[in-house]
C-alpha cells in the first residue's frame, strides 16, 4: 500500500510547525506530512499529488488565513479531490464558517484552537481509517461493476445465440 498524505494548513508557522512534529512522530511512518502557510498553496500540493494519481489522504486547515479562509479552501478542495477527508482547526466561532465547510465541502471535524494533542490524534486516525475504508470500497464497486458488465454481456450473446437457434427451427 502506498503511503498517504496528510496536508496541514496554516497562516501560523508556530502551528505548523507543532503539527509537523506531532504528525511525523505518530503518522510519519505511513503518511508523508505536507505543511502550506495558505489556501493556494496548499491548492497547488493537492494539484501536485493528483498529477502523480495520488489524492491528499486527510486536510487539516485552520479556518482564518489572508487571501483564502479556510471554508474557501475546503470548499474548493471539495471540488477538486471530493475523497480527501476535511478538518478545520480554528480560534474562532464563526459558525457561518464552519456550516459552509459542512454544507459544501462534506467536512469532517472541526476542532478548536488550540487543539488539544490527544483529540487531534485520535480524529485523523479515524480520519485515516476512513479514508482507506472508502478507498476499498470504490474499489470493490469498481471491481463489481466491471463484473456485471462483463456479465450482462455474456448474457446478450447467450441470448442472441438462443434467438438464432429459435430461428433455426421454424
Amino acid at each position: 500500500m502506498s503511503k498517504g498524505v496528510i496536508l496541514c494548513v496554516d497562516d501560523d508557522s508556530t502551528v505548523l510547525n507543532a503539527l509537523r512534529v506531532l504528525l511525523s512522530k505518530i503518522f510519519g511512518s505511513d503518511n508523508v506530512i505536507e505543511i502550506a502557510e495558505g489556501g493556494e498553496e496548499a491548492l497547488e500540493i493537492v494539484e501536485e499529488y493528483a498529477a502523480e494519481g495520488t489524492t491528499v489522504s486527510v486536510i487539516v486547515s485552520d479556518y482564518i488565513m489572508p487571501n483564502m479562509r479556510g471554508d474557501a479552501l475546503l470548499v474548493a478542495l471539495h471540488e477538486r479531490s471530493p475523497n480527501t477527508i476535511k478538518i478545520m482547526l480554528t480560534g474562532q466561532s464563526d459558525l457561518e464558517g464552519v456550516k459552509k465547510a459542512i454544507n459544501h465541502a462534506n467536512l469532517y471535524r472541526f476542532l478548536e484552537k488550540p487543539f488539544n494533542n490527544a483529540d487531534l490524534v485520535l480524529t485523523l486516525r479515524s480520519a485515516l481509517h476512513a479514508f482507506h475504508q472508502e478507498s476499498q470500497l470504490r474499489d470493490e464497486i469498481r471491481a463489481l461493476q466491471q463484473e456485471l458488465a462483463a456479465s450482462a454481456a455474456a448474457l446478450q450473446a447467450k441470448e442472441a445465440e438462443l434467438a438464432q437457434l429459435r430461428a433455426g427451427r421454424t
